[in-house]
């Protein structure tokens, strides 16, 4: 009986080995299996788009396919690895669930990938995946902003174009007129004195009546606070005297009637209030509106005590400190000029460059030159040039320096010269405003230049001198964009934007 057994068995298995090797002629076909069912080379490769923009996406179907049974999901995905400090989270959204997509740009400045999954719904959901770099811009466009208007409004406008911003890449050149006026229904209700762009994410657009001025979101110059409440302890309207503001990395620093302020904002679209003034034991001080911004551990800023004439700097615990006294190869003394200072910017070598003059007397122009990278020695007044001999340069009102050789910059109300304080200390008349561009007088000039903690940096570093005109009988400025080399300051093309009123202040905007 268990022998039969043996043999039944073994036969079953015979009977199923054959059966399974008998031909298959079901319905099944892989022929056409495929995962490419749109077009991928239809949809642009890159997308550089703005808040507030509508963006439309008409993929097409490979030849051949069926799209019945296609399915869609179109997503945006956050490139950095950071989350939004404000929410917590990182950007990953669907968009759209149609071949189609059209939607509207909210998502903040940044960059993101665009993700089109396509299913097949008919084949067991095979899925094509197709991946596009897409940058959000901010609705108030990078570029170079321009503070203009009268003596009882003011408005900013932005230049735009691929000599200024690397995020430009589609040929774009335009005046994004009137955009603060745009976002908040009006214009600043006062005379402008300053903007600024803050690497965080802020802008600062100043005043130069007690309003003070406004703390502005980046992305669309919408008002976050006003002058005042940009404080801890509101300031009052009486001592509001806006005079000058600069910035190194996410740290601010500003001069009210005299006064410094230091307030750092490490966290990207979150703004801190400032503090109290910078004080120091024993030292009274009435700071220029100039401020140096070379970081180094040692000076988290550096100010011109006009009352005292010296300059200062504040620590890391905000304290106003004086330098040492001059040492052996010091050209000055920090401790004690003697001088009026009439302009300072930073400038080639990280040194911070100052015209300097004795006091109320034009006449006796000198270019005092700081290291204020280097620890402090004593001898960090490095260089002291006479340039009073310099052509027009008494009656100087605007000044340029290059950050990348020894270049100067200085104009009159309508003559633009270049000083070579680094050789013969002669001047070479660059232009005649007057002549050029006639019924119209500079209002103010400025170079484009990289910042620290700024990014991206400016295509045209060092490259691009803009100059602002006025013309009084017609109420019309007009924004001159200079290329200019930047090793021996000649210049180049001169492009002229119109469209502004008077023009106050200007300044890079690099989101």
């Amino acid at each position: 009986m268990r022998t039969y057994n043996k043999f039944l068995l073994a036969l079953i298995a015979t009977v199923l080995f054959l059966t399974s090797c008998a031909k298959d002629e079901g319905n099944y076909t892989y022929d056409h299996l495929t995962t490419n069912f749109v077009d991928a080379t239809s949809i642009n490769a890159t997308f550089v788009v703005s808040q507030n923009d509508v963006v439309n996406i008409n993929p097409t179907i490979v030849a051949g396919v069926s799209a019945e049974k296609l399915s869609y999901e179109w997503r945006l995905v956050q490139v950095s690895f950071v989350p939004n400090p404000a929410t917590g989270t990182f950007v990953n959204k669907v968009l759209g669930t149609t071949k189609n997509l059209s939607f509207k740009v909210v998502d903040l400045p940044a960059d993101y990938t665009l993700v089109l999954y396509v299913k097949d719904n008919a084949n067991g959901g095979i899925t094509q995946m197709i991946k596009k770099s897409m940058t959000i811009k901010s609705y108030a466009s990078p570029g170079w902003m321009v503070l203009h208007g009268n003596t009882t409004s003011s408005d900013i406008s932005i230049v735009v174009n691929g000599k200024i911003s690397s995020i430009i890449t589609n040929g774009a050149d335009y005046v994004q007129a009137n955009v603060f006026s745009e976002t908040n229904g009006a214009k600043m209700a006062a005379e402008g004195a300053g903007v600024s762009y803050q690497p965080n994410g802020s802008v600062g657009i100043f005043a130069k009546t007690n309003l003070g001025g406004y703390r502005l979101n980046g992305n669309d110059l919408r008002i976050m606070d006003n002058y005042n409440t940009m404080f801890l302890d509101p300031m009052p309207v009486a001592e509001t005297k806006f005079q000058g503001y600069d910035r190194w990395s996410y740290n601010e620093l500003l001069i009210n009637n005299g006064d410094l302020y230091f307030n750092p904002n490490p966290s990207a679209n979150i703004w801190n209030k400032i503090g109290l003034k910078c004080f120091g034991n024993g030292i009274n001080y009435v700071a220029s509106p100039y401020m140096a911004t070379i970081f180094n551990f040692a000076y988290y800023g550096v100010i011109y005590d006009t009352a005292n004439r010296r300059f200062l700097y504040i620590n890391f615990n905000r304290e106003i400190k004086e330098f040492l006294p001059a040492g052996a190869t010091a050209a000055f003394d920090l401790k004690n000029t003697g001088k009026e200072m009439v302009y300072a910017e930073h400038g080639f070598d990280s040194r911070w460059f100052c015209v300097m003059q004795s006091p109320n007397d034009p006449t006796t122009r000198e270019l005092f030159q700081c290291k204020f990278d280097k620890t402090d020695n004593g001898n960090i007044g490095v260089a002291r040039v006479n340039i009073s001999a310099a052509t027009e340069l008494n009656n100087a009102k605007y000044f340029a320096f290059g950050n990348k050789a020894n270049v100067m910059y200085y104009a009159n109300d309508t003559q633009i010269y270049q000083n070579d304080y680094a050789g013969g200390k002669l001047s070479t008349k660059l232009l005649d405003i007057a002549s050029s561009y006639p019924g119209n007088v500079i209002t103010c000039m400025k170079l484009l230049k990289t910042a620290p903690g700024v990014a991206p940096a400016p295509v045209g570093d060092g490259k691009l001198l803009y100059v602002a005109l006025y013309n009084p009988a017609t109420q019309a400025g007009t924004l001159l964009q200079i290329d200019v080399n930047e090793i021996s300051g000649a210049f180049g093309t001169i492009k002229p934007y119109t469209g502004f009123g008077k023009i106050s202040s200007m300044a890079y905007k690099a989101m």
